[in-house]
C-alpha cells in the first residue's frame, strides 16, 4: 500500500509539473520560438517536456484561443528543419486551428514548397499506415462496430460527421421534383445537378477525349448524368452497376434497360464485377462514383478494376470528393490513391477543372459534400508504359518456357522416357 501511494504521489507531482510547464505562457513561448525558426530553443523546450511525457507534449500543444500549433507556426515561417524535428517528436500533421487550417495550409499560403512536400510525405505515410491498421481490424469486426458507433452519434457540427453510411442501401432515397437532386433519408445529397459539367468531363476522359465506339462501365447511376453523356458517344458496350433499389427502379421507369448497348447490373459492385470478370468482359473506360462507402471499398475496387481495364489504352477515373473540406488534406488523399494505383501498374494525374457551386445550390441539403473550392482535380488514370512492357516481356518468357516444356514432354515420349535426353533438353533450355 505504501509503495502504491508513493507512486501515486509521484504521478500527481509529475502531472502538476507538466501542467505548469505547459501553461499558456509556455505555449506562447514555444509558438514564438517555432515562428522565429529558433531550432536550439525549440529543442530545449522539447527536452524539458520529455521529462513528463514521451513523445513530448510540447510538440503537440495548441493555443487555446487560435488553435495554432508549433508545427503550424514553423510551417508558416518556412522552417523546414524545424518542421521535420516537430514531426519526428510526434507533432500531428493534420491538426487544425480555429479556422480549420492545418500546417500544410499555412505552408501552401506562404509558398514554402519544400515544407509542403515534407508535410505531404508525412501525411501520406501516416494515412497509409492508418489505413493498413483499419484494414487489419476488419477481420474481427472492429471497423464495423466503430462505424456503427460513430454514425450512430450525431453530436457536434454536421460537417464533422463521417461520410460513410454502411446502411445506405437499406434506407429510402428520393428524387426532387425537377430530378436535379437525389437525397437520402438524412437529407444528405447523393448526387446533384451542379456536377453535370464534371460528369461530362469524366465521360470525355474515359472515352479517350470523346472517341465513339468505346466499351465503358459506370459504377453508381445516381442522376444518370455521366451515363447520358456516354450514350451521346455511341458506346459499343455500356455497363451500369447500381445497387440501390429505388435508383434501379427509376432506371427501368426511364427506359435505361432499352437504350442502345446498355447492360444494367443491379447489385453491389462487390457482387456484380466478379461475374463480369468471369465472363471475360473488359472495358476501354471505367468510372466509379458510389455513395456512403468506406475508403477501403475504393481500394478493393481498384484491385478488381485493374483486371477489367483494357491494356494498354484503357482509362479509369472516379468522382474526386476525397477530403473535400480542406485542400491540403485533399492533396494528401490524392497522393495516397496515386501510390496505391502505382502498385497496380497505373499512372495517375489530377487535371484541374474550374467549377463554381453557388451557395443556393445547398438549400435544403443538410450537409455539403463540396466546400467552396473553385478547382476540381479530375483523376486521369492510365497504364504505366514501363509496367506494360515489363508485363509483356514476362508473358513472353512464360510462353517460351511453356513451349519448351511441351517440347521436352514430346521429345521424352518419342525417346521412350530417356532420362539422359531429358537432362540434355533441360540444359539446352538453361
Amino acid at each position: 500500500f505504501d509503495q502504491t501511494e508513493k507512486h501515486s504521489r509521484i504521478s500527481r507531482m509529475a502531472t502538476e509539473q507538466a501542467r505548469q510547464l505547459h501553461n499558456e505562457q509556455s505555449v506562447h513561448a514555444m509558438l514564438q520560438a517555432c515562428s522565429n525558426g529558433d531550432l536550439a530553443l525549440v529543442q530545449s523546450y522539447l527536452q524539458q517536456s520529455r521529462q513528463f511525457s514521451n513523445p513530448p507534449l510540447a510538440a503537440s500543444l495548441q493555443d487555446e484561443k487560435t488553435g495554432i500549433s508549433p508545427l503550424m507556426a514553423a510551417a508558416e515561417g518556412g522552417h523546414l528543419d524545424l518542421c521535420r524535428l516537430l514531426l519526428e517528436e510526434g507533432a500531428p500533421w493534420n491538426a487544425i486551428d480555429r479556422k480549420g487550417k492545418c500546417a500544410g495550409n499555412y505552408a501552401t499560403e506562404k509558398q514554402s514548397w519544400d515544407v509542403v512536400n515534407l508535410l505531404v510525405d508525412s501525411g501520406t505515410k501516416a494515412e497509409l499506415i492508418l489505413g493498413a491498421a483499419i484494414r487489419n481490424s476488419m477481420g474481427n469486426g472492429t471497423l464495423e462496430s466503430h462505424l456503427s458507433s460513430v454514425n450512430g452519434s450525431k453530436k457536434g457540427p454536421v460537417e464533422h460527421e463521417p461520410c460513410t453510411k454502411p446502411d445506405y442501401l437499406s434506407k429510402k432515397v428520393r428524387y426532387d421534383a425537377a430530378n436535379t437532386t437525389l437525397l437520402d433519408e438524412d437529407d444528405d445529397a447523393v448526387m446533384m445537378e451542379w456536377e453535370r459539367p464534371l460528369m461530362k468531363a469524366h465521360a470525355s476522359i474515359i472515352t479517350g477525349n470523346s472517341q465513339k465506339g468505346k466499351s465503358v462501365m459506370n459504377i453508381g447511376f445516381g442522376l444518370g448524368i455521366i451515363d447520358g453523356a456516354l450514350q451521346e458517344l455511341d458506346v459499343a458496350l455500356h455497363v451500369i452497376v447500381e445497387a440501390h433499389p429505388t435508383v434501379y427502379q427509376k432506371m427501368i421507369n426511364d427506359g435505361w434497360d432499352k437504350k442502345p448497348n446498355v447492360r444494367i447490373c443491379f447489385g453491389r459492385w462487390q457482387d456484380e464485377l466478379p461475374k463480369l470478370l468471369n465472363e471475360g468482359v473488359k472495358f476501354d473506360g471505367i468510372f466509379y462514383d458510389t455513395y456512403g462507402e468506406h475508403f477501403t471499398d475504393l481500394e478493393d475496387f481498384h484491385q478488381i478494376m485493374a483486371k477489367m481495364l483494357n491494356k494498354p489504352n484503357g482509362i479509369y477515373s472516379f468522382f474526386n470528393g476525397l477530403a473535400p473540406d480542406n485542400l491540403f488534406f485533399h492533396g494528401v488523399a490524392c497522393q495516397c490513391v496515386k501510390l496505391q494505383l502505382a502498385q497496380l501498374g497505373l499512372d495517375s494525374e489530377f487535371a484541374p477543372c474550374e467549377i463554381q457551386v453557388k451557395e443556393k445550390e445547398w438549400d435544403g441539403i443538410r450537409r455539403k459534400y463540396w466546400h467552396g473550392r473553385d478547382t476540381y482535380y479530375l483523376p486521369i488514370i492510365t497504364w504505366n508504359n514501363d509496367f506494360i512492357v515489363k508485363e509483356h516481356f514476362q508473358n513472353a518468357q512464360t510462353n517460351v518456357m511453356d513451349a519448351n516444356s511441351d517440347k521436352r514432354v514430346h521429345d521424352s515420349s518419342l525417346s521412350g522416357g530417356d532420362d539422359q535426353h531429358t537432362k540434355k533438353s533441360k540444359m539446352d533450355c538453361l
